[in-house]
């Protein structure tokens, strides 16, 4: 298992919102206790209604068919956990949803092969393959029209050999 979620880590995460199309969004990452917190505003002024953080990652020699599995309590809303495999503008995000329930705490694990690439919001069909030593950048959104206040209480982020270990 290697432990991709380090306590204190502010500094590493930002937060990319739909204000970088005119949009009103707000989302923070903070930590309290030995938790992240995924907290802010989805709006839908100004045609907006996402709000992301993320961080650069460096995931090496980690088997191909590991599993990335996140450990978190949510307000019943669906988020996405995000990887990318460059920073480039042109460079699709790979997304993974999951639905949370309100205050329970739940375990998902995705394959690699369970992310889909998207540009701006559209799906990318001819995107490459996720890699684990490509992957440069993992993070977490929130969109789906989802207006309103939201809270993501992340305890954990690991890779792990594969399902079932």
């Amino acid at each position: 298992m290697i432990n991709l979620f380090k306590i204190n880590e502010n500094d590493n995460w930002q937060s990319v919102n739909d204000g970088v199309m005119g949009g009103a969004s707000k989302s923070q990452l903070t930590h309290v206790d030995k938790l992240a917190v995924f907290s802010g505003h989805v709006s839908l002024d100004n045609n907006g209604g996402f709000a992301s953080v993320n961080r650069r990652v460096f995931v090496a020699s980690v088997a191909t068919d590991s599993v990335l599995c996140i450990r978190v309590m949510g307000d019943g809303k669906r988020y996405q956990l995000r990887l990318k495999q460059g920073l480039g503008k042109g460079a699709p995000s790979y997304g993974a949803g999951f639905t949370t329930h309100a205050n329970v705490w739940q375990s998902f694990c995705f394959k690699l092969s369970e992310f889909t690439a998207t540009l701006r919001g559209k799906r990318v069909l001819d995107a490459a393959p996720l890699q684990w030593s490509d992957i440069v950048q993992l993070g977490f959104l929130i969109s789906d029209r989802q207006e309103g206040n939201f809270c993501l209480l992340v305890d954990g982020i690991t890779l792990e050999d594969s399902l079932g270990q």
